[in-house]
Parts: structure tokens; sequence; C-alpha cells
């Protein structure tokens, strides 16, 4: 069932950009903000539709299995408006097991016990609030998640443009060829809401004027990324400490020896190997527990559902001997993933260019230029270390690997920008 208020606000949206300079893009730049926002309603529409007519199973889909229960959500406020909002803010329990609608949310409740908090709720929730405007149809729930894709894209440009003395135009055509970035942050999946929250995270450390409300924004946008994806929000907070750390050692004076001894890298270092030889001495240890646990699930539903695309990723116990065996396997997965006999779907296809990527990113990243932005480069370093090792040891399935290294991409794009530069003079390319 359609309804006027999603399509009317993209047509909104689309006459304002027109009408009125944004910060970045105006004159004829304009018609680049236009142009991508076009393109991310396009591939989303592409992905729904892919989603509904290729692949046909709908509830092994995320793309339809948030959206459904979040209709279901919606019919709820129907019947009743108070009950629907304290299911909502998870103030009743009538979608929990033995409530009165459980048997109409098939994803609002893990089917295994969750040691996490459910993820899945935020972007069910997402979906319900859009469901209240009469919008019924996914078809318009893609052109919202398109537009929140398009302004997390937005906000990123314009954050690394003034930090960095790059393009804003340059960083958002960048941003948005980066396959997995166009892919999964256009449809209706969590990787739009959590390039959004980026985008705002980045502008209020690094553009918001007022430093207070900066950090206020930030906090915000850090709160609602945990709820969406917990562990990105622990990235981004180790990225932020990480980046203001940093900076106290650079303004620091070389007579100290702070810098002489790459304290950005040791210290970090330091917390894990305690963190580790604490942990070896316990007889619990909550974080390899929840990784091992996390793991075994996804090993067990990628089994029921025959993933086609499943890889070698052997279970392991929470001991830090066993994780680091299943780790290199991991990284290896991670980081060279596609090998040649993986190149069965279209997916892994497009997957392909950005792992070559990543191997030259890696390469580049040894320049002395790279590491010109001290602050931003040991942050993105942790950043990207911590988020290779966290999929990596819990995503044996190779599709699910692409979407999940998606944010990989937002800190590092500077350097792609550098690197593409560096090898156009190289080449003679003009």
């Amino acid at each position: 069932m359609f309804s006027l208020p999603i399509p009317l606000f993209i047509l909104g949206l689309f006459a304002w950009i027109w009408n009125y300079s944004l910060p970045g893009f105006s004159g004829r730049k304009k018609y680049i903000l236009l142009s991508v926002l076009a393109l991310r309603i396009a591939v989303g529409m592409g992905m729904v539709w892919l989603y509904t007519f290729y692949y046909t199973d709908r509830q092994k889909a995320d793309v339809h299995r948030y959206y459904t229960d979040a209709v279901h959500m919606a019919d709820v406020h129907d019947e009743s408006p108070k009950e629907f909002w304290l299911n909502w803010m998870g103030l009743s329990k009538d979608f929990e097991y033995e409530g009165r609608h459980f048997d109409r949310m098939l994803n609002w409740v893990h089917p295994y016990g969750n040691r996490m908090y459910n993820d899945n709720r935020s972007i069910i929730r997402t979906h319900a609030l859009l469901a209240l405007t009469g919008a019924k149809s996914l078809w318009e729930h893609s052109l919202m998640f398109a537009a929140f894709a398009w302004l997390g894209s937005y906000l990123i440009s314009i954050s690394l443009a003034r930090l960095w003395s790059l393009p804003a135009t340059g960083m958002m055509l960048l941003l948005n060829a980066i396959p997995s970035v166009l892919l999964w942050s256009s449809a209706p999946l969590k990787e739009s809401l959590v390039l959004l929250q980026m985008g705002v995270l980045f502008w209020a450390w690094f553009v918001f004027r007022s430093k207070f409300f900066g950090q206020m924004l930030g906090l915000i946008a850090l709160i609602l990324l945990y709820y969406t994806k917990s562990y990105m929000a622990i990235l981004m907070a180790g990225f932020g400490l990480m980046y203001a750390f940093s900076r106290f050692v650079q303004a620091q004076r070389p007579s100290n020896g702070l810098r002489k001894f790459k304290l950005e890298f040791w210290l970090p270092m330091g917390l894990i190997l305690f963190y580790v030889a604490l942990s070896s001495l316990m007889t619990w240890n909550p974080v390899l527990d929840m990784l091992s646990f996390k793991l075994q699930n996804f090993l067990n539903l990628a089994e029921a559902e025959q993933a086609g695309s499943r890889i070698f990723l052997p279970a392991f116990e929470p001991n830090w001997i066993s994780f680091l065996s299943t780790l290199k396997w991991g990284l290896l997965n991670t980081i060279l993933r596609p090998l040649p006999g993986d190149l069965n779907g279209v997916f892994v296809w497009i997957m392909l260019p950005e792992s070559v990527a990543m191997l030259l990113l890696i390469v580049g990243l040894t320049r002395p230029d790279f590491r010109a932005h001290q602050p931003w480069f040991w942050a993105s370093i942790w950043f990207a270390v911590g988020l290779l090792c966290l999929i990596g040891v819990t995503t044996p399935v190779l599709g699910s690997l692409f979407r999940y290294r998606m944010p990989l991409w937002l800190p590092m794009l500077p350097y792609v920008w550098m690197g593409g530069q560096a090898l156009r003079q190289k080449l003679g390319w003009i």
C-alpha cells in the first residue's frame, strides 16, 4: 500500500538541494549531490527488487524480514496506540515469548538465547515509525533508507574535506563509488543507519562549531549507533579516544620523549596485553565467550540455510589459544577473500576489486605522507584492526563478510584518495 508522505519528502529533498547551496557543494557542484541521491534511490530499489523477485525466500532476506515485523508492529498501533508505544519503547512484553503478539514477530526475539543486545529491534523500530506515516510498502521504505545513506555520505564527505583540506566533491564521489558502501547502505538495512550515524559522529566531532553541542550530538549518535550495531559503537568510541589521545601526544614537545616511543601504538597494545593476562587468570572471559557464541550461532545458521558462500572458519572455545587459532583464518578471509575458487556469484565478483584495493591500501599505509596526520592515522589503524578482527572471527559467510566490511572504508577514505592521486601521477594519467 502506497502513501504520499515519504515520496513527497523525497521530492522536497531534491527541490531543497536544487534551490539551496549546501556547504562544499555550491553552484554546479549541487548536481553531484542530486546525482548521488538519485543513484542511491535506484540502487536501493534495485536491492529490493533483487531480494523480492530473484532471491524469493523473504524470511532469509534481511531486506524483507525486519520490514515484515515492523508492519505487524504498526498494525498494533491501529488497534491500540498506547500498546504500540509501550512495546516500541520496550516497556511492555507483548512481542516477547508467550506475549500476546509474539506470533506476529518472527525477528523481534532471536531464535536462540541471546547474550547481547538484539540489534534487530532497532531497524524494526525504524521501519515501524516509517509505517506509521501510512507507508506500508517496502519500496517506499527503501526511498527513506536511501535518503539516510545520502545524508550520511554528505556529512562524512564535508567532514573529511574540512579536516584533510580535500575536495568535498571528490570525497562524495569516491565514497559512493565503493561497491560495499553503495550497495548495502542504499538498501533498507542496518548499514544505512550505520552510515548516517557515523556521518553525524564525524560532523559533530570535526565540523560542528559549538564544542559542547558537538559533544552532545556525538554522544547521541554514539548511543544510537550502539543500538544499531553495538560493536560499531565500541569501535567508534575507541576511534574518538585514540584521535584525542594522539592529538595530545603530538602537541607535546619532542624533548619529553613522547613522540619517540610512539605511545599511539604501545599504549593500546599494552592495554590489550594487560587484558589478555588478566582474563587468563579468570575462569570466565566475557569478550571471548560472546564472540565464540556469536560465531557458533552464525555457523548453525549458515548450515541450516545452506549458505552458498560459506567459507572455512573453525569454531573456537572462549580461551586465547583457541581464539588466536581461529583469528588467523578470520583475518585471511577478511583481507584476502575472495580467492579464485570463491568467484561463483555476482556479489563475490563485485567484492574482488574492493579486496584488491584493500591490499593496495595496506601497502600504501607505509608511505610517509600517509602518516602526516598522525592522530587520524593511528585512530584509523586501530579502528580497522578492531573491525577486521571482530568480523573475521564471527563471519563464516563470504557475502556477509563483504557487507560487514563496509564501515572500514569510511575513515580510510582520505588514504584511498591520496593513494589514487599517487598512482595517477606515477602512471602519468591526466
